[in-house]
């Protein structure tokens, strides 16, 4: 089976040892930021091992170049940006609190669990590589799919970044995408994940890349992401956030509420 594929199995080894550099780092920082950042270059080096083993057609490699490795290498660029040696992100702070005995042990467990999911969300470049050659129309659809991602994600994290630097943090960004949206940058991620399904039609690998797009969607409303970013958000906030809560909504871009 392609999950215990050698290539597959040699992509987790990567991201293992990653995330084992990116621990040792928290370890030293007592910030545990970094396991995003290697969390989205185990992605990437996934996707570069997939490239560099596989015997793939032209178009499939573009496809991969396009989709996988420069979309999440932009991820990347943001969260080594964002990145601040001295301010952990609340989520982190709360396990850290939370994990008061053996806290180390389980911060390394949690690394090695983000390795996991790099590969999960990495199989995409895989299952496309491994497929007959993508036709060029199903390209140019993906592009555009894309595409609009990419500059609905860029523009939305520019907007909270422009807003945080220039205002309180006691106030609610409601601004651009923001105001149609609680969440624009998570909604943004999950439309990129439209891609594979398109560059997958009529493969064998169609319905696994449908239920990737189900899991994102799983993890940013039920799990990692909205949930524990808005229980933040009311911490901070308050009434202000509930307020913004009751008028915006929580993931698709739409018109506010009066």
């Amino acid at each position: 089976m392609w999950l215990f594929n050698q290539t597959v199995l040699l992509a987790f080894v990567a991201c293992v040892l990653i995330q084992l550099l990116a621990w040792l780092r928290q370890k030293q920082t007592t910030n545990a930021d970094t396991v995003d950042i290697a969390w989205t270059l185990g992605i990437i080096v996934c996707a570069v091992i997939y490239v560099i083993l596989l015997n793939a057609a032209t178009n499939n490699l573009l496809a991969v170049l396009m989709f996988s490795i420069l979309w999440y290498a932009r991820l990347l660029y943001h969260l080594v940006m964002r990145y601040e040696v001295n301010h952990e992100d609340s989520r982190y702070q709360n396990l850290r609190a939370h994990w008061f005995e053996n806290t180390q042990l389980k911060f390394f467990v949690f690394f090695q669990l983000q390795a996991i999911l790099s590969v999960l969300f990495s199989l995409p470049a895989y299952w496309v590589l491994t497929s007959p050659e993508v036709a060029t129309t199903q390209i140019a659809a993906a592009a555009i799919i894309g595409m609009s991602a990419l500059i609905g994600v860029s523009i939305a994290d520019n907007q909270l970044y422009q807003f945080k630097r220039n205002n309180d943090s006691s106030l609610v960004c409601d601004v651009g995408l923001w105001r149609y949206s609680r969440h624009p940058n998570y909604f943004f991620e999950w439309l990129h994940w439209f891609v594979y399904p398109v560059l997958l039609w009529q493969t064998e690998y169609f319905w696994w890349s449908v239920l990737i797009l189900g899991m994102m969607l799983l993890f940013l409303l039920k799990l990692t992401g909205i949930p524990f970013s808005e229980q933040q958000a009311l911490k901070k906030r308050g009434q202000a956030y509930r307020d913004y809560m009751n008028r915006t909504s929580p993931f698709i871009p739409w018109k506010p509420k009066q």
